[in-house]
């Protein structure tokens, strides 16, 4: 199949286009790049400007065009930095999608870390072994730990080539004082990750996005020039960036107003604007976290999206996999523990609501992705405790909305978030803010896995675990749930009948409620229309 994946960044906007086997095999057939320079003026005043939206929309209708002209069946776009610290991220993404009809996943931190890590570790790191990767966008730098293509450790600082150029380089050159005053942020910036690192082992360490391959290139160049007076062959596209090659080119590059930077070999005249900046943060990095030396590797954001998508395509025709060998059900887990969510009802919630949407899937055309947005929800949704027992679902959605999901997109999030808010209370409606910024297919999504997740939640009123065992089974516009228990559970079937309601609005179907007690004898209460 054809994909095309654009990642939306502070300085530039790029698109590739590939055509899959699998997660592990693809080839490009093409790759853009534009110089948008989003994060320009947006990242200092934390509003993209109209002139910004225009050139990124016009971008992005060129690029749909091009990705559609190469047989792209789908086209994955993510912002960045620039639109997520935006205050008018929402309009952004609302007029690309209007005008471009893209629609644009606004990126956390962390997950741009994932997605850049997990490419790094595919394309450039070897079989088996732990690797580093650092990128420096134009408004964040990610920090990643891969092992065999699972993340160990990840973050994201709000440090950026570009930001750091406005908010401290004000002269051509830099003063002392505006390079002494930005390398000790760039310090401070790296003290927590390297903390958290300090007793982390790698065997090896990569380098991503334009800074960093800008680098690469302008030290490539340098070489070859002396390579080629020297009679030897050129080197390849990689380049291992030693910290004392950095640390002499930095202090050239210091000293140079941006008009002699620009004929430098291997700089961009965009790229030469930012690029001192850029050289102190990889410094700055590669000390904190102790680098003699890291590898540049071409392959980055969009590439981890392809990856990523086909791993979620390649998962939709396997059996799920139970929560604690999923790495996004892992994350899930780490932020229930961290609002001290009751673990076995969140488990026996989540197993019951997974049957039920089992058993729905094939008539209600449900989503292997789907499912995965409902255990997550099913897990989070009483989290909400942490904060009051009062309207503790509409903390839930407050909660996770908040929290950093490894393996979630924003939005993913949000519909995550809606759905642990329906476990009980109004149905969702128009006039619920949370709910109403979702696109349609969203609305659909969390009206449906709501009324499963508020039905399952009923059925383990008790907190105990009662319900042994659920049957669904669906005929027509029938719905009809057995649950089997060796004890009463005449609390949990009045708690389910309470919640039928919502369930039969959104599935458009007659539910009716059966309680086996098992062992003891095999009587049969039934619960429902009649």
């Amino acid at each position: 199949m054809k994909l095309a994946a654009i990642d939306i960044g502070s300085n530039s906007i790029k698109l590739v286009v590939v055509d899959a086997a699998a997660s592990d095999s693809f080839a490009v057939i093409t790759r853009e790049k534009e110089f948008v320079r989003l994060g320009h003026q947006t990242l200092r005043r934390g509003h993209i400007s109209r002139a910004a939206i225009d050139r990124a929309v016009e971008c992005l209708q060129r690029f749909r065009s091009i990705a559609e002209a190469r047989g792209a069946e789908s086209i994955i776009a993510t912002a960045t930095a620039s639109v997520r610290e935006a205050n008018n991220s929402s309009q952004f993404v609302r007029e690309v999608e209007q005008k471009s009809g893209i629609k644009v996943e606004v990126l956390s931190g962390v997950e741009e870390a994932r997605l850049i890590g997990l490419a790094a570790s595919q394309s450039c790191s070897t079989a088996g072994a732990t690797n580093l990767n650092l990128d420096i966008g134009g408004g964040s730098t990610e920090i990643s730990v891969f092992r065999q293509g699972v993340p160990l450790a990840l973050f994201s600082v709000d440090l950026g080539a570009i930001g750091l150029t406005e908010k401290f380089l004000k002269s051509d050159p830099p003063k002392a004082k505006e390079l002494g005053d930005m390398r000790h942020q760039v310090q401070a910036a790296f003290e927590r990750p390297a903390r958290e690192l300090r007793s982390a082992t790698w065997q090896q360490a990569t380098g991503t996005s334009g800074t960093i391959l800008a680098f690469g290139a302008a030290l490539r160049s340098r070489l070859e020039s002396d390579l080629q007076r020297k009679h030897q062959p050129a080197q390849p596209s990689e380049f291992d960036i030693s910290l004392g090659l950095l640390l002499r080119f930095n202090v050239g590059l210091a000293s140079l107003p941006v008009a002699e930077r620009k004929r430098l070999g291997g700089l961009s005249a965009q790229r030469s604007e930012i690029i001192i900046a850029g050289g102190q943060i990889l410094e700055g990095a590669m000390r904190a976290l102790r680098l003699n030396s890291l590898l540049t590797c071409e392959w980055a954001l969009r590439e981890g999206v392809i990856i990523d998508r086909l791993r979620e395509l390649e998962a939709e025709s396997r059996p799920p996999v139970s929560h604690f060998a999923d790495p996004k059900m892992r994350s899930v887990h780490a932020v229930g523990r961290r609002f001290g969510y009751e673990e076995a009802h969140s488990l026996q919630v989540a197993r019951l609501a997974e049957k039920i949407f089992d058993s729905l899937a094939p008539s209600e055309e449900l989503t292997r992705h789907q499912r995965t947005l409902l255990s997550a929800a099913a897990l989070l949704h009483d989290i909400g405790y942490h904060i009051a027992h009062g309207s503790h679902h509409k903390h839930a959605l407050y909660l996770i909305k908040n929290s950093e999901l490894t393996g979630f997109a924003e939005g993913e999030r949000a519909v995550i978030a809606n759905i642990a808010r329906y476990h009980r209370g109004s149905s969702p409606k128009e006039r619920h803010p949370d709910f109403a910024a979702l696109n349609m297919a969203d609305r659909d999504s969390v009206a449906r896995l709501g009324a499963i997740l508020r039905l399952a939640d009923g059925l383990d009123r008790s907190h105990e675990s009662r319900v042994r065992e659920l049957e669904c089974i669906v005929e027509g516009d029938m719905v009809q749930i057995t649950v089997q228990s060796e004890v009463d559970c005449e609390k949990e079937m009045t708690e389910a009948e309470r919640r039928r309601p919502l369930f039969e609005q959104a599935f458009n179907c007659n539910l009716f409620l059966n309680a086996k007690k098992c062992k003891v004898d095999s009587r049969m209460t039934t619960y429902g229309k009649s």
